[in-house]
C-alpha cells in the first residue's frame, strides 16, 4: 500500500514525461535502496526529466530524446545522462554503456541505482553513500545530502500524510 501512495502522489510529474513509475520499483527491489530514496536522488539531478544532461557542470533539459542524443553525440566524456544523471565519464565504460544507453530510462534508473548502491555499501553510510554519489568532495557532498533529503522528507512526508487522511 505504501508505495502505491508514493506513486500515486509524487510520481504523477515522472509519467507527465512518459517514465512508468514501476522503473524506480523494479531498481529497489533489485538493488536494495529505499524507493523513496530513488525518487528524492532522481529529483534532486533531473527533476525527472528523461532527457537531462549535464555537459561539464552546465545543466540542459532538451525538450526529446532526439535533440538530447544530438548533444550527447558532441559532447566530451564528462556528461551526466538522464534521470538519475548517471556519470559517462566515470560509470559508462565500467559498465559497459554508451552515452546514449543512458538515455533508456529503465537502465538509467537501474545502474543508478546500483552505483547508490556501491557507495553505500563501501561507507556502510546511507547518507555518506548518497554523498558521494555526487561527489569525492566533501563540501559538495555535504550540499547534496542536505538537497536529497530535504526532497526525501517531502515525499515522507506526504505519504504520511496520506496515510493519516486513509
Amino acid at each position: 500500500m505504501r508505495l502505491v501512495l508514493v506513486l500515486f502522489v509524487f510520481l504523477l510529474p515522472v509519467k507527465g514525461w512518459g517514465v512508468s513509475p514501476d522503473i524506480f520499483l523494479h531498481a529497489s527491489r533489485e538493488s536494495g535502496i529505499p524507493v523513496e530514496l530513488l525518487l528524492a536522488i532522481s529529483h534532486v539531478e533531473s527533476r525527472f526529466n528523461p532527457h537531462a544532461l549535464n555537459l561539464s557542470g552546465r545543466s540542459v533539459f532538451p525538450s526529446s530524446r532526439v535533440e538530447a542524443e544530438r548533444m550527447l553525440q558532441r559532447s566530451g566524456d564528462n556528461v551526466d545522462v538522464g534521470l538519475m544523471q548517471v556519470n559517462w565519464g566515470v560509470w559508462g565504460r565500467k559498465l559497459g554503456v554508451s552515452k546514449l544507453d543512458l538515455l533508456d530510462s529503465n537502465l538509467n534508473v537501474f545502474l543508478g541505482a546500483k552505483i547508490l548502491s556501491h557507495y553505500v555499501r563501501a561507507r556502510n553510510d546511507w547518507w555518506q553513500g548518497v554523498g558521494f554519489y555526487h561527489s569525492s568532495t566533501p563540501e559538495r557532498q555535504r550540499e547534496y545530502v542536505e538537497r536529497v533529503w530535504r526532497s526525501y522528507s517531502r515525499i515522507l512526508s506526504r505519504v504520511r500524510g496520506r496515510f493519516s487522511q486513509d
